[in-house]
């Protein structure tokens, strides 16, 4: 969608809001049978609004439907958010910033998710994550135990 057209509906939007707030001002301080003109007159000025407000949503939803691309941010890619939500941050092209605010329980399906694909992905590239990725340390080997032959005896 053009973003003159968009421009125009909020434009319209904003007249609309103008146009009804002053008709509820004016409704407000008249008397008698002018008041009950005026608060009518409102009343459709306000039904007006609420139909360019939705339209502009929908214009809106229209124009940013399809996917997004982002990487993930190198500087912090997982957050706390407010201490009950985990945050995955992410960066498009443009620089524009996209957060995405999970659950714990959320945060622990996608987590598992990514590590199951990562070890998919991995196993089929040719197995690169163990490199990166040593979970445990190598096993030590073997010493050989002390004899008791060289301790003196106390």
């Amino acid at each position: 969608m053009n973003p003159d057209h968009l421009f125009s509906i909020a434009a319209e939007l904003a007249k609309a809001t103008g146009r009804a707030e002053r008709a509820r001002t004016l409704a407000a301080s008249a008397t008698g049978d002018e008041r009950v003109v005026l608060a009518n007159t409102a009343s459709r000025c306000e039904a007006v609004v609420a139909r360019r407000r939705e339209f502009l949503r929908a214009s809106l939803r229209e124009a940013l439907r399809g996917p997004v691309v982002a990487e993930p941010d190198t500087e912090l890619p997982a957050a706390l958010w407010q201490r009950r939500h985990v945050e995955i941050r992410a960066c498009t092209s443009d620089g524009s910033r996209i957060r995405v605010r999970c659950t714990p329980a959320q945060a622990v399906a996608l987590g598992t998710a990514l590590i199951g694909f990562a070890a998919l992905t991995d196993q089929l590239g040719g197995g690169v994550l163990g490199d990166i990725l040593t979970t445990f340390p190598p096993r030590p080997t073997a010493e050989p135990q002390a004899s008791n032959e060289s301790r003196e005896p106390a």
